[in-house]
């Protein structure tokens, strides 16, 4: 008879779990949030104090009745994650169920492992209010400006923008950096180039210069030393020869498994915390569902004393005692919660290779990441002998040094090779000769700054204090959503909306940009959390000094004071005044200031902006190779208020026009015909069938898909869901993994 139900956030560690826990429990799934604010409305009662309205979650009816339904008569443990949002989770699921918030139902762990479960549910602890304090200031501060900013956002720009609290700060970071690099203007310089012992190396230093700091700013100059090296000789004036020490990594914390995983491995933030979860929360092997990782959101090196045991097991059985680190003290970020431990294997002994073939490739991937970092942060640091080579002149005017690593002893890179090491060093001693070979002058120029990638977003978002583990996917997903920023190759590259709308931000509501003022957001909600400070005050003084400035920017709004104008580099074509960039309810167009003469700019245009002047090329229509049925006339491809479409390169003379049909990736699901993708007045993307209103009445907000839903069979449709997208059923509300059905 089951006489107790564990409650967790997803059905995929529900199963997991079931499997360990057995008879006498029932384990059910969340699928996550059921309650939140109303989407419809603000949501908030502020008066003296701040009283959230919570209703469920859309969608998530059936799942309250079926928990209400199954807790009758059953002791209830609450299993959510062991994080603000899990302990909000749990306390929202004690409210639905009418559970006594001070009674201890509430479980945490951070690895799914039998022996870590069955210890928990033995173990109930209370629900930590000050966990729950801090996650429920955060929403309601996200409230506040998003519910009130975002509007403003609509009626200066577009509609369906957004100014979400942490996300417009991240955007702050990425549009100062474009500012430099718009700004920046490349410089020559010049190095000499040669090889020494088959190597290519440059010229360190020349009359005592130190090249690398201050290297030729004329070719004069460098040829100057170049003549010099031509004609006279060189020695090995110096050799030293040090042993230093490769130290082993720290094992991964959320950030740097991000950062890594999106150089090593090429992965997105999103894509990267979605597979990790799935390690987390137990993937099926060989018919047996296994959590291969610890919880994957945390600030923290810190490791169990079991798990370095297991480690220090495996390390000396597989590779010797030698390779087993020295005891290491690790110094806890000021800023770290330290709530979990590391990201670890769970099982330290299941190495990679013997995991290939049983998990899908990317998830492969990313566990050998883990695993490999892991083990290397418990083992001994790599042991090296360089030598360095000093050739100079007998004046010692110009001055070249080449260095040489032989590896005497690899400890962590028994694991984690790296690549640099040099088989053996050259038969040179002090006082040799050496010849200069291919000495060249070689004409560089200064590179400006680097823009972010997703991996130096996050590092730069933690440095900077702003976010949380759990928050640095969705920030940079948000960001794209909402057109703000584009991805060029690996780089982050704002938009000119994303520039202007910063802008805008900056001078209008300085604080909620000011990253300062952000990261002391963050350490108030650590505070909250810590028992230091009362959420309500904290609320509060936020409150107080933001409707000040949300009122008088209101009052400019209403009166017309706000209009957006970007001095731009177009000249009209009618009196010659340059025009202004402005951008209105359908995407940006040229004005003159003068004649008022207008100019739509179409996709394809390539706008930058420097933070005073926008330079704007704009494209040229596609000519099609079609003659206009009217006139004869080429036929072009423009782009509309609507979307894409087709007229007469002769316009405005030729008036022919016709749409450009795009298809949705599945059929509909009543008759089967295609269905057309198409944008409602207000620009929102609707899906409507071919044969609508003719035979077929489909009409959907959400795109079809060719799949169906394991459960009921029923068709699924796509749907973004935070940081990616999911396939979900309409009828039984479960939710599936794009890339796990397409994969099937």
């Amino acid at each position: 008879m089951i006489k107790k139900l564990v409650i967790v956030e997803s059905p995929s560690k529900a199963k997991t779990i079931q499997k360990y826990l057995g008879k006498g429990y029932s384990v059910l799934s969340s699928q996550g949030h059921v309650r939140d604010l109303p989407v419809s409305k603000f949501g908030i009662e502020i008066n003296g104090k701040f009283t959230p309205d919570f209703e469920i979650v859309k969608g998530k009816e059936k799942i309250v009745k079926t928990l209400k339904s199954e807790a009758r008569g059953k002791e209830v443990l609450l299993a959510s994650d062991n994080d603000r949002e899990g302990e909000a989770i749990a306390w929202h699921l004690a409210k639905i169920l009418n559970m006594k918030i001070e009674k201890e139902n509430r479980i945490v762990f951070n690895e799914i492992t039998e022996k870590v479960i069955k210890e928990s549910v033995k173990k109930p602890r209370h629900i930590d209010m000050n966990k729950v304090n801090s996650q429920l200031t955060r929403r309601i501060l996200d409230r506040i400006v998003g519910y009130k900013v975002s509007p403003i956002l609509w009626k200066v720009f577009k509609y369906g923008l957004s100014a979400g609290r942490v996300q417009s700060s991240a955007l702050r970071i990425l549009c100062e950096q474009e500012k430099k690099i718009q700004k920046f203007k490349p410089q020559k310089y010049f190095e000499i180039g040669s090889e020494i012992f088959g190597m290519k190396t440059k010229l360190k230093a020349f009359d005592g210069i130190d090249l690398q700091k201050n290297p030729f700013s004329s070719k004069k100059a460098a040829n100057e030393a170049l003549n010099y090296i031509l004609s006279t000789d060189f020695t090995i004036s110096d050799v030293k020869n040090v042993t230093v020490t490769a130290k082993a990594p720290l094992p991964f914390k959320t950030s740097t498994l991000q950062q890594a995983a999106a150089s090593e491995l090429n992965f997105p933030v999103s894509r990267t915390m979605k597979l990790a979860q799935k390690l987390y929360e137990g993937v099926e092997i060989e018919g047996e569902t296994i959590a291969l990782i610890t919880y994957m959101r945390t600030d923290s090196y810190r490791i169990s004393n079991v798990a370095k045991e297991k480690a220090k097991e495996f390390i000396i059985k597989n590779y010797g005692k030698e390779y087993l680190a020295q005891k290491r003290i690790i110094k806890k970020d000021a800023l770290s919660q330290d709530a979990h431990e590391a990201i670890r294997p769970t099982y330290p002994n299941l190495e990679p290779y013997s995991l290939k073939g049983k998990l899908p490739k990317e998830l492969h991937s990313l566990y050998s990441l883990i695993w490999k970092r892991f083990m290397a942060s418990q083992m001994a640091n790599s042991i090296y002998e360089k030598r360095t080579f000093t050739i100079s002149d007998e004046k010692q005017r110009a001055l070249f040094t080449i260095e040489f690593k032989k590896r005497k002893f690899d400890g962590f890179e028994k694991v984690m090779p790296t690549k640099g090491e040099t088989k053996s060093f050259p038969d040179a001693h002090k006082g040799d000769g050496i010849e200069i070979a291919n000495p060249t002058i070689i004409e560089q120029e200064t590179k400006p700054p680097s823009r972010y990638t997703e991996a130096s977003l996050v590092k730069k978002l933690e440095a900077v204090g702003i976010g949380r583990p759990s928050t640095y996917a969705t920030i940079i997903q948000r960001l794209l959503d909402r057109k703000y920023v584009e991805r060029a190759k690996k780089s982050l590259v704002p938009t000119f909306l994303g520039m202007i709308v910063n802008d805008f931000l900056t001078k209008e509501f300085p604080k909620i940009v000011n990253l300062k003022f952000t990261a002391s957001m963050e350490k108030e909600l650590d505070g909250i959390e810590g028992g230091k400070s009362n959420w309500q005050k904290v609320l509060k003084e936020f409150n107080d000094d933001f409707v000040k400035n949300l009122d008088r920017v209101t009052d400019n709004v209403k009166s017309g004071n706000f209009r957006v104008a970007v001095p731009t580099d177009v000249k009209c074509s009618k009196c010659g005044t340059k025009m202004v960039l402005r951008y209105g309810r359908y995407g940006t167009y040229l004005e003159c200031p003068k004649c008022g003469e207008r100019k739509k700019v179409s996709a394809g245009s390539d706008i930058s902006y420097d933070g005073k002047t926008a330079h704007v090329k704009l494209s040229a229509p596609e000519i099609l190779d079609e003659k206009c049925p009217k006139c004869g006339a080429p036929l072009v491809k423009r782009t509309g208020r609507y979307g894409d479409f087709i007229s007469c390169s002769r316009y405005p003379e030729c008036d022919y026009t016709r749409p450009i049909i795009k298809y949705a990736r599945g059929h509909c699901p009543k008759c089967g015909g295609r269905v057309t993708i198409r944008k409602s007045k207000r620009g929102k993307t609707f899906y409507i069938c071919e044969n609508n209103p003719k035979s077929c009445d489909f009409i959907s907000w959400y795109e079809p898909s060719d799949f169906k839903c394991p459960e009921d069979g029923e068709m699924l449709y796509y749907k973004k869901k935070r940081e990616s997208e999911v396939l979900f059923c309409q009828k039984c509300k479960k939710e599936y993994d794009v890339e796990d059905l397409e994969k099937d």
